[in-house]
């Protein structure tokens, strides 16, 4: 089977959506003609997506404004879908509104993940108090021209996100959402998350991955202020650009290629996120290495940490994590949640999950991939 996969990032994934697409991609061309579309980058040093062997076109978009890019992509994607002659499309985030499009004129079945919010909601939070007039939200007068093309770009997701033949979403809670925005089903297929594997454990570390202020940056530094006995792993992204230098229990590691490089260095992973995350790919990373997490109890969190760690109501309350931190000190406790955390990570394991998207399609598309 012909696949034609797309994906705004190939070269320079941003997160899990990326990562996971990827591993899909990956494990499809096994047995399938895969060709893949991203946006051209110009770091000579991008890693060609999601390997040598998976031929990638790179699409050039030139304009500042999303609705011009979408009609731009729609002739590129044109081109290449009518050249390639795919059985399937398989697509997702900002190529997603016009690869379906261009897929439903040309009548080829589409896939499309739902992994965030950017079809959704400018501010990244469908729980925000929000009357949907997006151009409003953004901050646009009603005398400032750009608002109406703010509004042209969420007319087009709206009119053509729900005209793929299957749409998938990386939660349940997702699910709910693109419910309530969109007003389609969707079927959840969990993120495809590659196992990680460690061999020389030395947990010593409480570890956050990316400081950035919707994943919490505030409350872990109050966690932090308030224990100082205890040593604290900041990994990835410092969006805020924060010395944690002033910290002394404090390491910071920037973004390694191979989780286990942090992972084997954690005890706890803390997830103290402020938005609704979709889903949570860090809690079952860290589950497949046996490390309980400590979550917010907001957006798909809960189903990525299961009953592999503790989930905090009232996340804004640093206290409420060093209790939680303070209960995991306890040898027992640890080991349980320890040994609940692998067992649920067996529920994310690449085979099942593409097992379950393979079934899907066969019974939805009739097509076997």
């Amino acid at each position: 089977m012909k696949i034609f996969a797309s994906e705004e990032n190939l070269l320079t994934p941003l997160g899990g959506g990326e990562l996971s697409f990827e591993t899909l991609i990956s494990g499809l061309s096994i047995n399938n003609e895969v060709l893949t579309v991203g946006k051209h980058v110009k770091n000579p040093h991008a890693v060609p997506f999601p390997s040598s062997s998976i031929p990638l076109f790179e699409t050039n978009t030139y304009m500042l404004n999303k609705y011009f890019v979408f009609k731009q992509l729609e002739r590129s994607l044109s081109r290449k879908m009518r050249n390639f002659s795919p059985d399937l499309v398989i697509t997702q985030q900002d190529f997603a509104a016009p690869t379906i499009k261009i897929a439903y004129e040309e009548k080829i079945p589409s896939i499309v993940f739902m992994r965030n919010y950017e079809h959704i909601c400018l501010c990244a939070n469908p729980e925000s108090n929000c009357n949907r007039n997006c151009s409003v939200c953004y901050g646009y007068s009603s005398l400032n021209p750009y608002r109406y093309f703010v509004n042209a770009v969420f007319r087009y997701e709206k009119e053509w996100i729900p005209r793929a033949s299957l749409i998938l979403s990386n939660s349940h809670y997702m699910a709910s959402v693109v419910k309530d925005w969109f007003g389609v089903e969707s079927h959840v297929i969990y993120p495809f998350v590659r196992e990680i594997s460690v061999r020389e454990q030395n947990p010593e570390y409480i570890t956050l991955i990316n400081a950035s202020k919707h994943k919490g940056i505030e409350t872990f530094l109050e966690i932090v202020r308030k224990l100082p006995e205890k040593k604290f792993l900041v990994v990835g992204h410092n969006p805020e650009y924060i010395d944690f230098s002033k910290y002394p229990n404090i390491t910071y590691m920037p973004w390694a290629d191979h989780p286990e490089t942090f992972y084997s260095k954690t005890k706890i992973l803390l997830v103290p996120s402020l938005w609704p995350e979709p889903f949570g790919r860090v809690c079952v990373e860290a589950a497949f290495c046996g490390i309980p997490s400590i979550a917010s109890q907001i957006g798909g969190l809960p189903e990525a940490v299961g009953e592999g760690g503790i989930l905090i109501e009232n996340y804004g309350d640093p206290e409420k994590w060093i209790d939680a931190i303070s209960l995991l000190e306890d040898e027992n406790k640890y080991r349980e949640y320890s040994e609940k955390a692998e067992f649920h990570a067996l529920k994310f394991k690449i085979e099942t999950n593409i097992r379950e998207l393979k079934n899907l399609v066969k019974t939805r598309l009739e097509l076997v991939i």
